[in-house]
């Protein structure tokens, strides 16, 4: 008796069964173990890369939902109307009036009051299950350039332009993708889904 118990625990091990008491006249079946999906690689919350005339922006889904969440809770017309304030005090400063600085951020009020509404509408609408993909293009400057004189940072730009043929591939297309967002005055927007 105990060795037809040996025999049908070696029995169920090898068939993946669950062991349990069968009577030796009950036909061992073997168990069908379901196969699991390949694992789900997380992607990055925010990834930039470069791209012709501007540069790329991805965002994950929880990223995308705050990012939306965000727009969302802000009221553009506000937004537009306090850059305004502050682009008048600039101009008005009785010791540095401040003319450039002024006329920049009347730009960006006009661009957030007329952009914005758009763009959170095409967020809302392009959001996939991988999050979205935000494609900025316009004036890209040939090098970076700084309103001030900044030695320091011109002195670490110049270093790592030296350096960039050094660089691994992973390096360049991040170092790469920082110059370009830096250099580019974005023009036109773009939101797709993440694919």
């Amino acid at each position: 008796m105990q060795a037809i118990l040996v025999l049908l625990t070696i029995g169920m091990m090898a068939n993946a069964l669950p062991l349990s008491v069968q009577s030796p006249a009950q036909p061992v079946q073997a168990a069908v173990l379901p196969i699991a999906p390949l694992p789900h690689v997380p992607l990055p919350p925010v990834a930039i890369a470069s791209v012709k005339g501007g540069y790329r922006v991805a965002l994950n889904r929880r990223s995308a939902e705050l990012f939306r969440d965000a727009l969302a809770n802000s009221d553009e017309k506000e937004i537009a109307a306090t850059l305004r304030k502050i682009s008048r005090d600039k101009k008005t400063e009785t010791k540095n009036p401040d003319d450039q600085t002024a006329a920049t951020l009347e730009m960006i009020a006009f661009v957030v009051s007329s952009q914005l509404p758009g763009f959170k509408k095409s967020l809302a609408e392009n959001m996939g299950p991988n999050g979205v993909t935000i494609t900025l293009t316009g004036l890209q400057a040939p090098k970076v350039k700084f309103a001030r004189p900044r030695p320091r940072l011109e002195r670490a730009l110049e270093t790592v332009r030296g350096v960039m043929p050094l660089l691994p591939d992973e390096a360049k297309e991040a170092v790469d993708a920082m110059r370009a967002v830096a250099r580019t005055t974005p023009l036109l927007w773009k939101v797709e889904p993440r694919q």
